[in-house]
């Protein structure tokens, strides 16, 4: 598979404070539509065609923003907008990259509908309701390191899926920077939780 565009979706404004942990942006494009500043960005360098939907993703219109598209790339860490994002790819059949941040801690996952088994593929990563904490995003607290690294293990796994892998579906990659730890975890089946540990030699 060719990498033919990338639509930026995201419907906030540059804020001073985004400026220390986002490198993508500088000082003048605060108060900047954030997709258009980043369209624009992307463009001098960017593979293929770079373009902007500089409004937010939502319940009615998640499924038309994804149309057209071959993979979905999840950078939200609002709970609620991840479960949404899961919820449309899967119905699309979209394999699906996500990545979350949250002080030095990193989450990465991969969903794919033609690999892992049909008992997996129907459970979702976020199920449940959210708790209060979990629904918005305050990221001030996240050094540029963390993001840095959460965008490079999104991209080896979407570069995987271009070149006809599966992007490692199914397994979900927590990482502790601060404190060395990084675990895998295969996703939910249709009894377990999401937390349930793969075997070491399981994706030798």
């Amino acid at each position: 598979m060719q990498l033919g565009g990338i639509t930026i979706i995201d419907g906030d404004v540059v804020e001073e404070r985004n400026l220390p942990r986002q490198l993508l942006y500088g000082k003048s494009d605060v108060g900047r539509l954030k997709a258009q500043a980043a369209m624009e960005r992307c463009d001098v360098s960017g593979p293929g065609r770079i373009s902007a939907e500089c409004r937010f993703l939502d319940i009615g219109n998640a499924a038309d923003l994804f149309q057209g598209a071959s993979i979905i790339a999840d950078c939200t860490d609002d709970l609620p907008a991840r479960a949404l994002i899961e919820r449309t790819s899967s119905e699309l059949g979209l394999p699906l990259v996500s990545g979350a941040v949250h002080g030095s801690q990193i989450q990465v996952l991969t969903r794919h509908p033609q690999h892992g088994s049909s008992d997996q593929g129907s459970r979702s990563f976020f199920s449940g309701r959210p708790s209060e904490e979990q629904e918005g995003c305050d990221m001030r607290d996240v050094p540029v390191a963390v993001t840095s690294i959460a965008a490079c293990l999104m991209t080896m796994r979407i570069e995987d899926l271009l070149r006809g892998g599966d992007g490692l579906s199914g397994m979900l990659d927590l990482l502790d920077v601060a404190n060395g730890r990084w675990m895998r975890f295969r996703g939910p089946g249709p009894l377990e939780p999401v937390d349930t540990p793969i075997k070491p030699m399981r994706h030798a």
